[in-house]
C-alpha cells in the first residue's frame, strides 16, 4: 500500500532510518516515482512491485517473485486497505467482498507467508495497520471497522505467540489521518481539522513503535 497516503509516508519513515525497501501497490507509475525519490533522498535501495492485493493469488505471487530474486524481508508492513462507506445493504456486494479480500485475506496471507522465513532466521518485525475503528463498531463503515478489529485481534494474538521467537508484531491504530481515503469520505469532509493527524506524523510514530516492538500503538494526543 505504498503508492500514496500513509503507505508512502511509512516508506519514507523507514527509508530515513536506512532501510532498503520493496514498495507494493497497484499504481506502477506512482510506485516508480516514489522509489526514485527515496533512492535520491536517502541513498537506499528501493524496488517496486505493481500488485493488486484484491486478487486472490497476489500475495503468493509476490512472495514467490521476491524469493526468486533472493530478496529477504526483515520487516513486513501491511498497510494496503480500502473502505466502503454506506449502509451495509446498500453497498454493492462485490465492493464488500473486495474490501474483505484486501483488508483481511491478503493481510493474513502475506503475514503467514513472510512469517515462515522470519521464524527460520529467528528475527523479524511485522507492522499491521489497523485503525481506532478496530475498537468499536462503526455504522456506515461496518465492514471496514470489522476488518480492522480482525487485524487488531490477529496481530495481538501473534504478538503473544511469537514472544520468544525473536519476532515482534505491532498493530498501528491511527485515528483520523490526512489521506486520500479520508478526503474521499463524507466524514472526512466534515471533520474539524484539529482532530486530523498528518500522514507523516502517523508514519513516524508507527515506524518508531514497530522498531521498538510495541504490540499496539495508537498515535496522537486525541
Amino acid at each position: 500500500g505504498a503508492s500514496a497516503g500513509l503507505g508512502a509516508e511509512l516508506a519514507g519513515a523507514f527509508a530515513s532510518r536506512n532501510f532498503d525497501l520493496v514498495l507494493v501497490a497497484r499504481r506502477r507509475g506512482k510506485l516508480d516515482a516514489l522509489a526514485q525519490e527515496l533512492r535520491t533522498r536517502y541513498g537506499v535501495r528501493a524496488i517496486a512491485f505493481s500488485t493488486d492485493l484484491s486478487v486472490s493469488d497476489a500475495p503468493r505471487a509476490l512472495f514467490d517473485a521476491l524469493n526468486e530474486q533472493s530478496v529477504r524481508i526483515d520487516i513486513l508492513v501491511n498497510n494496503a486497505g480500502v473502505i466502503c462507506e454506506g449502509d451495509f445493504v446498500d453497498v454493492p456486494l462485490e465492493e464488500e467482498l473486495r474490501l474483505l479480500q484486501t483488508n483481511v485475506v491478503a493481510l493474513t496471507a502475506l503475514t503467514r507467508l513472510f512469517l515462515v522465513p522470519m521464524k527460520e532466521r529467528g528475527a523479524g518485525r511485522i507492522l499491521n495497520v489497523a485503525s481506532i475503528a478496530a475498537f468499536m463498531p462503526a455504522p456506515r463503515i461496518a465492514i471496514y471497522a470489522a476488518t480492522k478489529a480482525y487485524v487488531l485481534s490477529l496481530s495481538e494474538a501473534l504478538s503473544e505467540e511469537l514472544r520468544d521467537a525473536g519476532i515482534t508484531v505491532t498493530t498501528l491504530c491511527p485515528g483520523f489521518t490526512e489521506t486520500p481515503m479520508l478526503q474521499a469520505s463524507v466524514l472526512g469532509r466534515s471533520l474539524p481539522q484539529a482532530l486530523v493527524m498528518s500522514a507523516n506524523a502517523v508514519a513516524e510514530e508507527g515506524c518508531s513503535a514497530c522498531l521498538a516492538g510495541r504490540a499496539v500503538y495508537v498515535p496522537g494526543i486525541v
